[in-house]
């Protein structure tokens, strides 16, 4: 029997599947949104919104309009950590976001998306997967076909050049 895709599953979601459909989603996608979610959060926080995560996947499943899911999963992730910061007035320090050595507290603080934006988009796609995404070395030097040594020098020049965004 084939194995569903995610968006075939979302389909089933949306089609009042509700049980089986989230249980495969969320054993597909827990770790990677869990690994987001920790990066961003002290770990009480992180779990709460983690529960959250799965249950708008529930809740919004009707504007689920057929794009990609880990796209959209993605949006739903990044809006709750939104949401959470701005209820409890949270603004988020570079080093909050992507953990850059070298980042004093008393330095002022930087969007990171827009910090991003002015590396190659190699770089940043790079970043984005390690830092926002989770994804280990090891499965980033798949993706990109190179060593795990090669992607960890690619990582730390990436970082080099955000660091010299930030001057």
């Amino acid at each position: 029997m084939k194995e569903k895709t995610d968006e075939e599953l979302m389909t089933l979601l949306k089609n009042g599947d509700e049980g089986q459909a989230i249980l495969e989603l969320y054993n597909r996608h827990s770790k990677k949104v869990y690994a987001y979610l920790i990066r961003r959060n002290p770990r009480p926080i992180a779990e709460d919104l983690f529960q959250d995560c799965f249950i708008k996947i529930i809740e919004n499943k009707s504007a689920w309009n057929g794009q990609p899911f880990q796209l959209w999963l993605y949006v739903i992730l990044r809006n709750i950590v939104i949401d959470d910061y701005r209820k409890n007035n949270i603004s988020i320090k570079l080093n909050e976001k992507l953990r850059l050595s070298g980042h004093q507290e008393n330095e002022p603080e930087f969007n990171v998306d827009d910090m991003l934006s002015t590396l190659p988009n190699e770089k940043a796609k790079l970043l984005k997967e390690y830092f926002y995404e989770g994804l280990s070395s090891k499965e980033l030097s798949e993706r990109h076909s190179v060593t795990e040594a090669s992607l960890r020098k690619r990582l730390s020049r990436a970082i080099s050049m955000l660091k010299g965004v930030k001057k």
